[in-house]
């Protein structure tokens, strides 16, 4: 469905798998939820499993958001705003609407 609008480059980076065999080549099944014929246990598990370890790294990620930012004072350049990256001043000519 993708492939007439996909240029060949950006094609060629996918790999379609139309049987487990095929995909194995790939990824290992040991690694795929159950309900994708893999051996890894079911979705839900895998994902109970990884919302724990966000949770228990929620300081790390609370440290992170406050201190490491990116200090916009030390830019060069005039600072950019929301209009000087998504305005639309002057882009129109004339605007009629009926």
């Amino acid at each position: 469905m993708m492939r007439p609008f996909m240029k060949k480059k950006l094609m060629d980076m996918f790999h379609m798998h139309t049987t487990s065999d095929t995909l194995a080549k790939f990824i290992p099944i040991e690694v795929l939820p159950n309900e994708a014929g893999g051996q890894a246990g079911p979705v839900q598990a895998l994902h109970d499993k990884q919302m724990k370890k966000l949770a228990d790294h929620i300081p790390w990620f609370q440290d992170d958001e406050a201190n490491h930012r990116v200090n916009e004072s030390l830019r060069p350049g005039k600072a950019k705003t929301v209009t000087d990256l998504f305005g639309v001043e002057g882009s129109f000519k004339k605007l009629e609407i009926d």
